[in-house]
């Protein structure tokens, strides 16, 4: 998709800027480590009380870090950090003392044996999700927890002493304790990892698969391996964790036990959940509570549980939240940014000012590049893009929602999809994008056989589809959610997540997709809106951000499903605009809709679904003169 308009005028300004905004983050960041730094070095030279407090919240900080990046951005609240926790401390403990091996290489060893239990564990219990993932994972730490305790080799409830960690050099040894300067390092690297993951691409496509799996999906994301992917790199920080913890002092089971996982999860909670800093605010403040409040003991909990409860019920976006808030408060501006100053939509604004009409006095379109053959675009005529066989289809032990369906769409053409509400409509354009598949009969897309693939591997034939109701995500903005469309453009972006902000291969891959991003947009007319969160843009814009979301990527074909449903007339009409100029670049649509003005003028050939049945497919003349669908559809 050429970049045009507004986003090929802003792309030299993003240029011109990079330099010195390179420079000012480069120094924002030795400011950063500078202090940090000192921090380390007044916590190693501390006494021995200050330095275990410190210590412990710091590897309380890791733990916190991790659940966060599961709980925060995938939805799954995992009561799995004890157990992974314990495998690390205890691991290392027994194989440092009974057979001798170099602490600093059981590092590795615990971040490849936690991670792949991780990965083991996910795969399980990702197949299930809300409660039951949170029993799986807790049921796992109870198992962990029972063995600490019971085994012979664990020394039972007594526990393990820690090994002891390597000391300095000599001429290191001004630089204080060791273990200090390993804990602060592994904290500041864990937190630097995440962050690196929240300013990816990598992050809008984790709150899709959390709040909109179908839209992820269908734009080519493959959600179960990211979901383990990203669940076993959590469990891997814990490992590490867990290989820090042991030098602290004794290792027992009841420092791994389900309530140091819920623990874990209060702190994710106080401080702000899908957050970079939030995690470690509610660390320090759950690790530190006990100590610096030194009260009965009874009476303690009783303050600890009363502040969290308050702050999880009242506050439920954590202090950082409510800090972000209150800074919101404090600057929002009389026109909230990335919407146009006089409240009207970017189609209103383009009628009104009359700058951006043609000749017929349509509303323009950015351009889009034209399909050619050998791209995948109109190709020969008559060409068959997709061709359903004899689709049958139930739900369950429920009566056939699709009887012996057979359809052809040719390439480069618009074919309508009509019928009243439960003749299969919506069915049918779910199994040819593949969130469904067919009792009997196949799908084949562009000359494949595809009905037992599911939405990504056919995101990746080039086909992409909207939703009835959007499948977007409230938290992101417009732009942020038409990239999620163009993930798949890019390779190895959840490869490279950890280290996204300093890699230079990265930033060119993020300009791109920003490109991308601001160009679909432009091209729909919801530019201006590109920095508005899609929870607070009106109905007219989340459609044809959807739209935007597909266009994105290319794609060769299109299924959309009722896109012109609740639009006013003038977004009815710029709809239509938009989905002529794509047909006129060569791309196949299939439309649901209900709106016949909207859908005959547009379409080249008509589908009539009634009862799960094909009772005729013709021209859209030969559909509204049939009499029998006059009387099953248009009600004569």
């Amino acid at each position: 998709m050429a970049m045009t308009g507004a986003s090929a005028a802003a792309a030299p300004t993003l240029t011109a800027l990079s330099g010195a905004e390179r420079a000012w983050r480069v120094g924002v960041g030795l400011l950063v480590a500078a202090l940090y730094i000192a921090v380390t070095w007044f916590i190693a030279r501390s006494d021995i009380n200050v330095q275990g407090l410190a210590l412990v919240a710091a590897v309380f900080g890791m733990l916190a870090l991790s659940l966060d990046l599961v709980a925060g951005t995938l939805g799954l609240y995992s009561l799995g950090v004890g157990g992974f926790f314990a495998i690390g401390a205890y691991s290392t403990t027994l194989l440092a003392t009974n057979l001798g091996i170099n602490v600093f290489l059981l590092l590795p060893l615990m971040i490849i044996v936690t991670g792949g239990f991780g990965i083991v564990i996910g795969a399980a219990s990702l197949r299930v999700s809300g409660l039951y993932f949170a029993i799986t994972t807790f049921i796992f730490t109870l198992v962990i927890t029972v063995l600490t305790t019971d085994l012979q080799i664990t020394n039972g409830m007594q526990g393990l002493l820690g090994p002891d960690f390597p000391s300095f050099p000599d001429a290191l040894a001004p630089l204080g304790s060791p273990i200090a300067w390993a804990v602060m390092l592994a904290l500041f690297v864990t937190t630097l990892m995440i962050w690196s993951i929240r300013h990816s691409p990598l992050y809008p496509v984790l709150l899709a698969i959390r709040d909109a799996e179908p839209f992820a999906e269908a734009a080519g994301v493959r959600a179960a391996p990211i979901k383990i992917g990203v669940f076993a790199f959590s469990a891997a920080i814990v490992g590490c964790a867990g290989w820090l913890f042991c030098f602290l002092g004794v290792v027992s089971p009841s420092q791994f036990s389900w309530s140091v996982s819920l623990n874990v999860l209060v702190m994710v909670l106080l401080g702000g959940i899908n957050t970079t800093f939030g995690p470690l605010i509610g660390a320090a403040f759950v690790s530190m509570f006990p100590v610096v409040v030194s009260i009965n003991p009874w009476l303690q909990e009783i303050v600890y549980g009363s502040i969290s409860i308050l702050a999880i019920t009242v506050f439920p976006e954590g202090v950082v939240g409510l800090a972000k808030r209150a800074a919101a408060f404090a600057q929002a501006p009389a026109t909230p940014a990335g919407r146009p100053a006089t409240g009207e939509t970017e189609i209103e604004r383009l009628d009104a000012a009359g700058e951006a009409t043609v000749g017929d006095d349509r509303p323009a379109v950015a351009a889009v590049p034209r399909k050619t053959e050998a791209a995948g675009g109109a190709g020969a005529a008559g060409e068959i893009a997709i061709e359903c066989r004899d689709i049958t289809f139930g739900y369950q032990m429920g009566p056939r929602v699709l009887r012996n369906v057979s359809i052809a769409i040719e390439r480069g053409h618009i074919h309508g999809l009509i019928g009243p509400n439960g003749s299969g409509k919506s069915t049918l354009a779910n199994i040819i994008a593949g969130r469904l598949r067919p009792a009997t009969g196949t799908v084949v897309i562009k000359g494949r056989r595809v009905e037992r693939q599911r939405p990504p591997d056919r995101a990746r034939l080039g086909l992409r589809r909207t939703f009835q109701a959007a499948e977007l995500v409230g938290d992101l903005t417009t732009r942020d959610n038409v990239m999620v469309g163009a993930y798949s453009l890019v390779p190895a972006i959840a490869r490279r997540a950890v280290a996204w902000r300093f890699l230079r291969s990265a930033r060119r891959d993020q300009s791109f997709m920003e490109a991308r991003a601001a160009n679909a947009l432009g091209m729909v007319g919801a530019a201006d809106w590109a920095g508005r969160k899609i929870g607070d843009v009106p109905h007219g814009l989340e459609q044809l951000t959807q739209l935007a979301s597909v266009c994105v990527a290319d794609p060769d074909i299109l299924v959309l499903d009722e896109p012109a449903t609740g639009l006013s007339a003038r977004e009815v009409e710029h709809l239509a605009n938009v989905l002529g100029d794509l047909k006129a670049r060569g791309i196949t649509m299939i439309i649901i809709e209900h709106q016949t003005r909207f859908l005959f003028p547009l379409c080249d050939r008509v589908t009539v679904l009634n009862a799960g049945e094909v009772i005729l497919t013709g021209s859209a003349d030969e559909v509204r003169a049939d009499p029998v669908v006059r009387k099953v559809y248009l009600g004569e």
